[in-house]
């Protein structure tokens, strides 16, 4: 390291291959001795800052929060969802099954549940691909064109 050294006061202007060699080896120690040599004005000539290897590090604390609660900022419909499902009513629209047929009889029809006055209905009827649906209307029981019978029953809304 002193070999560099002594080149460098040796020569009338250094290099910048010299004055590279000399900061990459080490900014620690070999910036302490050029700086009691009076070599700052050489660094500062190549582009070399003089406290580029002493560089603070600022850190702030971070508060760690968490995310709002989805409870905290649902409403309406989705927020009810969500109170059902914290109940342990994982589907509370009932839609993860179609519903069977009852017996289907004037007597004994197939109770579809809803909250309104109506609702849509299909029925599969026996050797039909696509459902055949007619609107089921609260009071007395309807009847499919395949003679099932179904009935609206009352239920209250989510």
């Amino acid at each position: 390291m002193s070999s560099f050294i002594s080149r460098l006061l040796k020569s009338p202007f250094a290099s910048k291959r010299l004055v590279s060699q000399l900061t990459q080896r080490g900014e620690g120690k070999l910036g302490a001795v050029l700086r009691q040599l009076g070599l700052k004005r050489v660094l500062g000539v190549f582009g070399v800052k003089e406290g580029a290897g002493t560089r603070a590090i600022s850190t702030t604390p971070v508060l760690k929060k968490e995310l709002t609660d989805d409870m905290e900022l649902a409403t309406g419909i989705f927020k009810r969802e969500l109170m059902l499902r914290q109940a342990g009513c994982n589907d509370p629209w009932a839609m993860k099954r179609p519903m069977k047929r009852g017996a289907g009889r004037e007597n004994d029809p197939t109770v579809i549940p809803s909250a309104f006055d109506g609702r849509l209905v299909g029925c599969l009827c026996l050797g039909d691909r696509a459902p055949k649906w007619m609107w089921l209307e609260k009071g007395n029981p309807k009847r499919c064109e395949c003679g099932h019978y179904y009935v609206l029953k009352n239920v209250p809304a989510i």
